[in-house]
């Protein structure tokens, strides 16, 4: 089946049935770009602090990045040059751990999410203004099927991942089901992968202790659904985009000028270097189900995928952004990644864009990864990469200074 090419031409084919096309899939929330307004509504929710907050599981989540970024934020706000951050920008959204964690903690005034992938823009977009439906409709699945039996619920994983949008389905309704989908199978599923070949945890003939159903706290799982969408009320959350990364860094100038280049900052987190060709293809294959349209944030085995990011932040970025990435020699060894110390526009974009010259700042820290070994939880040194002021990122026993290699 031809799917990248009916893909491209704005439907999908299967078996001579027209499906509704991935393309289709709204890029905002509503209709257009909600204004951000002088000042957000109170941020007034249990979870607003709490540790967990995100309603998915991630492949590759890092714990503890959130509040390394946060420090590297609430320090550039003592600069003139920055100040107050107005909107952090997440273009890699995923489980979006780091933005919900910042905004909650007021070190962020507001978050905009973005991801290529159209089950998790979906899923975004409908928690925040479908809160409640898609409250219930959890329920729903849990105490319909999930719930009753083992059996049962691999037959409704079964289903969640042969799902399709149907003939005549209309893009909001088609939308709705694609969050529902992104939910149950990132619940259901080894590691929370959504696509490829990952089975559902405790595989298929559910003989482990940890069944499939194990990650499915709907009470839990309410209450951060609650969180998103009463960030949304409150316009902490202005809105989640369907667009790829260099897409969303483009347009946020177009869409927040007001805010350019000082009270935006965007906060970057690509897939491995080193393990992006084990993890990210593996997860996002485009082979079966609701897939992801072949764009370029959902393939990254090929070195000139991360070539391409890195050439847009040190020449065409117009806005502070933050980059965290695996501590891979390469990285700053290549002239083509980060071993340059400063951005490099040209001189027609500094003229009529506005580019800047910002420093580039380095810094090492240690993590632990949730998936970067066989073990469960593995100790791993991460890169961080910024354009905030330099005098004001940290240099501490967290933040290791870095030359043009590491190690």
């Amino acid at each position: 089946m031809a799917v990248a090419r009916s893909i491209t031409e704005g439907h999908v084919m299967v078996g001579g049935i027209r499906l509704v096309a991935i393309s289709e899939a709204p890029q905002h929330i509503g209709p257009s770009v909600r204004t951000i307004k002088s000042k957000p509504g109170e941020l007034n929710h249990v979870l607003a602090r709490g540790r967990y907050q995100t309603p998915l599981r991630y492949p590759g989540a890092k714990t503890g990045l959130a509040d390394l970024i946060g420090r590297v934020i609430e320090s550039a706000k003592t600069s003139r040059q920055v100040g107050r951050v107005d909107l952090l920008v997440e273009p890699f959204a995923g489980g979006a751990s780091t933005s919900l964690r910042l905004v909650g903690a007021g070190i962020v005034d507001r978050i905009l999410l973005a991801d290529a992938d159209p089950l998790v823009a979906a899923f975004w977009q409908v928690a925040a203004a479908q809160t409640e439906k898609i409250i219930d409709r959890m329920v729903e699945e849990h105490n319909t099927y999930i719930a009753r039996s083992r059996s049962i619920a691999l037959e409704r994983w079964d289903y969640w991942r042969q799902w399709r949008p149907a003939p005549g389905m209309s893009a909001n309704s088609a939308r709705f089901e694609a969050a529902v989908k992104c939910l149950v199978l990132n619940r259901t599923t080894f590691s929370g992968i959504l696509h490829g070949r990952a089975g559902p945890i405790g595989g298929r003939k559910q003989e482990s202790s940890y069944g499939i159903d194990c990650r499915f706290n709907i009470d839990a799982l309410a209450e951060r659904l609650r969180y998103v969408g009463h960030l949304y009320e409150t316009s902490r959350l202005v809105d989640v985009w369907c667009k790829d990364w260099r897409d969303t860094l483009a347009n946020v100038p177009e869409w927040y000028a007001h805010l350019i280049p000082n009270h935006v900052v965007a906060y970057l987190d690509p897939p491995y270097l080193q393990k992006s060709n084990k993890l990210y293809q593996r997860s996002f294959d485009t082979h079966g189900g609701y897939a992801p349209a072949p764009v370029s944030d959902l393939h990254w085995s090929d070195d000139w995928v991360h070539h391409r990011l890195a050439d847009y932040l040190q020449r065409k970025m117009r806005f502070r952004w933050v980059l965290s990435y695996d501590a891979h020699p390469v990285l700053l060894a290549n002239a083509a990644l980060y071993r340059c110390a400063r951005m490099t526009p040209t001189a027609d974009d500094k003229a009529y864009l506005g580019v800047k010259e910002w420093q580039i700042s380095k810094r090492l820290v240690s993590l632990r990864y949730t998936v970067s070994a066989k073990m469960n939880r593995a100790a791993a040194d991460e890169l961080l990469i910024t354009t905030m002021p330099p005098s004001t990122v940290p240099v501490d026993d967290n933040f290791r200074l870095v030359g043009n290699r590491i190690g």
